[in-house]
């Protein structure tokens, strides 16, 4: 379904965007990225110097998202994609959209991090079931986001070099902010070192893993919990004394609310696919430091 859908955004695509050039008609250039943070990112050292066309709207999951017919048009019109790395979005469709535009350069942002792998114990769900692949997540934590936003830097200077002074402050005016939030979460999230808290799909391991935390995911492997997984989660969360279930925006609050009634605590929605970074990544750790305050 998804190579004959592929297809007829070809046919659309080649019928609307013959003979345009690689810049929209503001003059701008453009360029492609998966997820609302890297347009953050991106804006944040570039200004309003290119047109940043977003892959996933919000509100829509990178594990089931299908790209329109007027994105793929703006992907036929950019001259670079910044892909995130390893989300599920990019690993289907990334080929497809390499053969939109043969001319597009592909940035690899995940490329200088320090990957969490399915087996290296941070990813930890009840039962020991991880990630297939590479936890996708690397946006979540400002220390790996540092690593991002070089990467984003050193191309876009390369792209545009009479424009590096202004992308030069730019850039160190975001380091700042980034350091910023890298220094409170440390300080707000210090005291409850090696404690855990209950996540429904496991998206917050970065800052489980940077900041001495463990996350519990609910789902197992991108799949809903049995019942019977789903009493094991509750008890676990009895032992560990967890107050809070999050869950992401994108997925059913169900399951989160069962065991939140049992263990008396609360279910929290999140969103860390927002345009608004920053604020995220401080709300997700301030709700984890109340879950924590609530126990006493």
């Amino acid at each position: 379904m998804r190579i004959a859908k592929f297809l007829i955004l070809l046919v659309l695509i080649s019928t609307a965007c013959n003979n345009q050039s690689t810049e929209n008609s503001n003059n701008k250039k453009t360029i492609s990225v998966s997820i609302l943070p890297q347009k953050y990112f991106v804006e944040k050292i570039a200004g309003n110097h290119f047109n940043i066309n977003v892959m996933i709207p919000p509100g829509a999951s990178p594990v089931t998202y299908e790209p329109t017919p007027k994105q793929m048009k703006e992907l036929s019109n950019s001259f670079a994609y910044l892909r995130i790395g390893h989300i599920e979005f990019e690993n289907v469709w990334m080929k497809n959209m390499q053969n939109i535009n043969l001319k597009m350069q592909i940035i690899d942002l995940s490329k200088n991090a320090n990957k969490i792998e399915p087996d290296n114990g941070h990813n930890h769900s009840h039962d020991g079931h991880h990630h297939h692949g590479v936890d996708p997540h690397i946006w979540t934590s400002p220390k790996e986001v540092k690593k991002q936003t070089e990467i984003i830097y050193n191309f876009l200077v390369k792209s545009e070099p009479e424009s590096k002074d202004e992308f030069t402050i730019n850039y160190n005016s975001f380091l700042a902010e980034i350091d910023s939030l890298d220094n409170f979460l440390n300080e707000i999230l210090l005291p409850f070192k090696n404690r855990k808290f209950m996540i429904f799909h496991p998206a917050l391991s970065y800052i489980a893993r940077d900041y001495g935390l463990e996350q519990i995911s609910i789902e197992i492997d991108g799949k809903e919990p049995t019942p019977a997984n789903i009493q094991e989660i509750i008890n676990e969360a009895k032992k560990e004394d967890i107050r809070i279930v999050f869950v992401q925006k994108q997925f059913s609050t169900h399951n989160a609310e069962v065991i939140a009634s049992e263990i008396q605590g609360s279910v929290v929605q999140i969103n860390p696919l927002s345009y608004k970074w920053d604020e995220s990544i401080r709300f997700i750790a301030n709700e984890i430091v109340k879950s924590y305050s609530k126990e006493n």
